[in-house]
């Protein structure tokens, strides 16, 4: 007898489609087979971030709120869920969110840095910018057992904050001498050892946590830098409105692999294994190899299972799930 704990209907399909494929298998699939729907924000979601157990994510809109989500199979793939809750202190739109490992915090920013509790709702630090003339730019958060945030403001400074202790830890000039531009995107390496700030101009600086000092600075794009991400291995991948996808490591002059699109830039993506998953305006996902030989294959995502221009994307490596947000509002899973 049907029940309504049954999974039916999407679900069924990609259960289907997931028994038998190993556990173990180093590709990402994407079948683009809806499975939920989260609407709930008036504004375009800018930023999508899961919790690390994937029973939950986080969402930042225009909107000026940032919504907590469940994150459990249920309904036939039709189904649309309701936040569990909703953080409504910020004043202007929601660029950055994130979650602090070790203490459980959860950070987001509009130009000022909220910390709070995820289980309440409670708001446990605001930090406003320095100067009200320079607004912070990019935030990226230390993974665990650090419990600080790095915030980048438009004058070129790196500052980082100990969410625990009142005032500043450190504070780094990028610049030097240089005028790189704004600070775009900021990504932490896997150890909090280094981080790699991306400016306007498509110039990359790495600066090593511990010391403070500039490792490294390049031209790595021609365009404005549009997200960083580090991986284990000293691995940096970097997307720049020159419509590149570029993957360097962190001392090494030359990149190891360069993708170039050819319609429109990959302005989001995440990470699988060796594999980065991207997504265009022209809401078109990609899978591109770390390794070699490279590789790189597209599927646009069909308006059935996906309305409205894609603007953020993350993926849930464990389950192998994209979440996609849009610019009306809703988020999609899809596998």
């Amino acid at each position: 007898p049907r029940s309504a704990h049954g999974l039916s209907g999407n679900w069924l399909a990609y259960w289907q489609y997931e028994i038998g494929v190993s556990q173990q298998d180093a590709h990402f699939h994407f079948h683009q087979i809806r499975l939920q729907s989260f609407p709930g924000h008036s504004g375009a979601v800018k930023c999508v971030a899961p919790l690390s157990s994937e029973d939950f994510f986080l969402s930042g809109s225009k909107d000026r709120t940032v919504r907590l989500w469940p994150l459990y199979n249920s309904g036939d793939g039709t189904s649309e869920t309701a936040p569990r809750l909703v953080y409504t202190q910020h004043r202007k739109s929601v660029f950055f969110v994130g979650q602090l490992e070790a203490p459980q915090y959860v950070v987001s920013c509009d130009g000022a840095v909220h910390i709070w509790d995820p289980f309440t709702g409670k708001t446990l630090r605001m930090m406003e910018p320095w100067d009200s003339r320079v607004p912070l730019t990019a935030v990226a958060v230390m993974p665990a057992p650090h419990t600080s945030i790095t915030m980048a403001s438009s004058d070129s400074t790196l500052r980082f904050v100990d969410c625990r202790k009142p005032g500043l830890q450190h504070e780094f000039r990028l610049g030097g001498g240089l005028n790189p531009g704004l600070v775009r995107s900021l990504a932490v390496s896997p150890s909090g050892r280094s981080v790699v700030a991306g400016f306007s101009s498509g110039f990359m600086v790495l600066l090593d946590t511990r010391t403070g000092l500039v490792l490294r600075g390049w031209p790595a794009h021609e365009g404005d830098i549009l997200q960083i991400k580090a991986v284990e291995g000293s691995v940096l991948v970097s997307s720049s409105s020159d419509h590149s996808l570029t993957v360097w490591k962190e001392l090494e002059q030359k990149p190891t692999h360069h993708y170039k699109s050819a319609s429109d830039p990959i302005h989001t993506f995440d990470l699988y294994g060796s594999e980065v998953v991207t997504g265009t305006v022209a809401n078109k996902i990609g899978v591109c190899s770390l390794l070699e030989p490279p590789s790189q294959a597209t599927t646009k995502l069909s308006s059935e299972n996906f309305r409205g221009t894609l603007t953020s994307l993350a993926l849930l490596p464990t389950k192998r799930h994209l979440l996609l947000g849009s610019d009306n509002g809703v988020i999609r899973l899809l596998a």
